[in-house]
């Protein structure tokens, strides 16, 4: 593979064909289809947003979920509203960081853990997870954490989460047809993994909560073991919830992909709110304060009581699942159908409490195209946006048929911190 982009439509053309063979047995395979495209996890850095040329939007996240959303209607814009590169408004907030460490291993930004201090992931082999470690700004080196193990074959680490103490993970073997799911932790400073145990489910976030391990699963609730290990313990009242940021909870209103979330939990305290969802309401994602998603072909943000909503520009759309950011940002896709327009970003943050809009990379080569990741990160979100800033997108016609491919770019990646962002 010469980039994400093939791997992704190579993975998506495979699952598609186990899916389509016959009608027996299909939902066990649709499953499995799921399960192997989970293996592109640790890989999101370079696939989260896709935004393919001739106006329809393909979503590959996988820190999400493997499975890309239904088509939405998002009505086009003409001209976008002007906004600043995030380059420019916060300086500060951007380092480069290199897209391989000095063994040669592939790496991937997961999150940032100070304002001068980024989590990477460096592959041991293809699309997989085998070593931390992490680049200071204000040195401008990058240090070795710890060894990931792979305890099983066809392993993957999937998603992960840091406190100041630890940086954890889960694990998976997601071509198995059995659910199956372990986790560790590293010392934050480095250090040898440890195992803190293994469930037989199919998780989907994980979190750290004082001398605990918290995650939920797919199907819904939210479980606890100590970080010493030992049997898991089922939250009270978890039923049907999903971990945000950490003590933060969902719930959806129906069970299908991509529902809206209908009510958030604070774990600790045990306090519920409902979500005041406007009628047609889709994609609704919400966290301790902010909610977004998709009104009549628009991108729209409120408060969870539904206060302060605004609909945004035109051309925008929330990504599956994991459009905030940070606390305080959430992550777009933009849609522009000019193709000759020069300028166009390839990805808009939005700072919730100022209305900011900063631009993510630059369309180029007259393809509404391009990658933009914000890391393997599980609960709390990721802090960090990135994109390969020499990175060029154009457009291969041959056979009748049309593909957007890449060229340049693969030395180093435009880091934005959002933990060094001036409030």
């Amino acid at each position: 593979m010469s980039d994400e982009q093939d791997l992704i439509r190579t993975l998506r053309t495979a699952a598609q064909q186990v899916e389509g063979r016959d009608l027996v047995g299909g939902v066990a395979r649709r499953r499995r289809a799921r399960r192997i495209r989970q293996r592109v996890q640790v890989l999101l850095a370079a696939v989260a947003v896709v935004v393919v040329a001739g106006g329809t939007t393909a979503v590959l996240s996988g820190e999400d979920g493997p499975d890309a959303p239904p088509a939405v209607q998002v009505t086009p814009s003409p001209s976008l509203p002007a906004t600043r590169p995030a380059v420019e408004l916060w300086p500060e907030a951007v380092v480069k960081v290199p897209t391989k460490d000095s063994a040669g291993r592939r790496m991937h930004p997961v999150t940032g853990l100070s304002a001068t201090e980024v989590l990477l992931v460096a592959e041991s082999a293809f699309e997989k997870a085998g070593q931390l470690e992490v680049h200071d700004s204000a040195s401008g080196t990058t240090r070795v954490l710890g060894d990931i193990p792979s305890p099983r074959k066809k392993y993957y680490p999937q998603l992960f989460t840091a406190s100041r103490e630890y940086i954890a993970w889960f694990g998976a073997t997601p071509q198995d047809s059995i659910p199956w799911t372990d986790f560790w932790v590293m010392p934050a400073q480095g250090g040898k993994a440890r195992r803190v145990g293994e469930v037989d489910a199919d998780v989907d976030r994980i979190a750290l909560t004082g001398d605990s391990l918290v995650w939920s699963v797919k199907e819904g609730g939210v479980y606890r073991m100590p970080l010493t290990g030992g049997a898991p313990e089922r939250l009270p009242a978890t039923d049907g919830l999903h971990l945000t940021a950490w003590p933060w909870a969902a719930g959806l209103s129906d069970d299908q992909p991509f529902a809206n979330h209908n009510r958030v939990v604070d774990l600790e305290t045990g306090r519920s709110a409902d979500v005041a969802l406007p009628d047609r309401a889709e994609y609704v994602q919400c966290d301790a304060q902010w909610c977004v998603g998709m009104l009549d072909g628009h991108a729209f943000v409120q408060r969870i009581d539904g206060a302060e909503r605004r609909t945004l520009p035109e051309g925008l759309r929330p990504r599956p699942r994991r459009t905030l950011l940070g606390g305080s940002y959430a992550l777009f896709q933009v849609y522009d159908p000019d193709r000759d327009k020069s300028g166009v970003p390839i990805a808009l943050l939005y700072d919730l409490t100022t209305g900011t809009m900063a631009g993510i990379g630059e369309r180029s080569g007259g393809v509404s195209s391009g990658n933009v990741g914000s890391g393997a990160s599980s609960s709390a979100p990721s802090t960090t946006v990135f994109w390969d800033a020499d990175e060029k997108s154009y457009e291969r016609c041959a056979n009748g048929g049309c593909q957007v491919k890449t060229r340049g770019g693969g030395k180093e990646y435009t880091v934005l911190n959002l933990a060094a962002v001036p409030r």
